[in-house]
């Protein structure tokens, strides 16, 4: 890949890297808890995996964790495609 194909996939990184609003209200919904912890970082890994594979930075492994939040997570998901859609 060029010089310019990758700035540009820095700069779509660069754009996304910020939290979803369905994650902040995600937040504020749930108590205090592990379970809240690990909800959460499956909501941003799952978001953070969706960008890098629109911009090609996902490989097998990246795949099928994908595979496994999108399954786990649906809404989210749906959510986060749809924030995504101008990538």
């Amino acid at each position: 890949m060029g010089e310019k194909g990758e700035r540009l996939r820095q700069e779509a990184l660069e754009k996304y890297e910020h939290p979803s609003p369905y994650i902040i209200v995600e937040v504020e919904r749930w108590p205090e808890s592990e379970a809240k912890d690990q909800y959460l970082k499956d909501l941003r890994q799952l978001k953070d995996i969706m960008v890098h594979s629109k911009v090609g930075y996902i490989g097998y492994a990246g795949g099928a964790i994908l595979g496994r939040l999108r399954s786990g997570h649906p809404k989210a998901h749906e959510v986060f495609k749809k924030e995504l859609e101008d990538l």
